[in-house]
């Protein structure tokens, strides 16, 4: 009887034992091979946006479509007035964008993750089409 509750309390000790080192491993490895975190930057003046920093745009309807139309005025660092050493370039053309001009770009709804934004150029270089 000795030898049998002693053969249960190593059992229960080795696989203690066990659970703790998986576990304590796993932790450590999901930490090393998650990615880090790359700051959003405004597509106008490619300032690091904060959290709770926020573009300004407007998305146009119908808003369960997959693609939507969005004009993007740009972000607290560079709209509606822009932070000294600031500069708003569209990154389609290159050329300087104004205070009040605008970047037309497509929202791609995604069923799961984020949503996606393709800039599709600026005031100067993209006009829109003509119905």
């Amino acid at each position: 009887m000795d030898y049998l509750m002693m053969g249960a309390a190593a059992a229960v000790i080795i696989a203690l034992v066990y659970w703790i080192m998986r576990n304590g491993a796993g932790s450590k490895a999901s930490s090393k091979s998650a990615r880090p975190v790359q700051p959003v930057k405004c597509p106008i003046c490619q300032s690091d946006l904060f959290i709770g920093e926020n573009l300004i745009s407007k998305v146009f309807r119908p808003m369960n479509v997959p693609d939507q139309l969005m004009i993007v005025m740009g972000c607290p660092h560079c709209y509606p007035t822009c932070e000294p050493g600031v500069k708003r370039t569209c990154p389609v053309c290159g050329k300087t964008v104004g205070q009040d001009q605008s970047l037309t770009a497509r929202l791609f709804n995604k069923q799961l993750g984020k949503k996606h934004v393709h800039v599709v150029g600026c005031s100067n270089c993209h006009r829109p089409r003509a119905d």
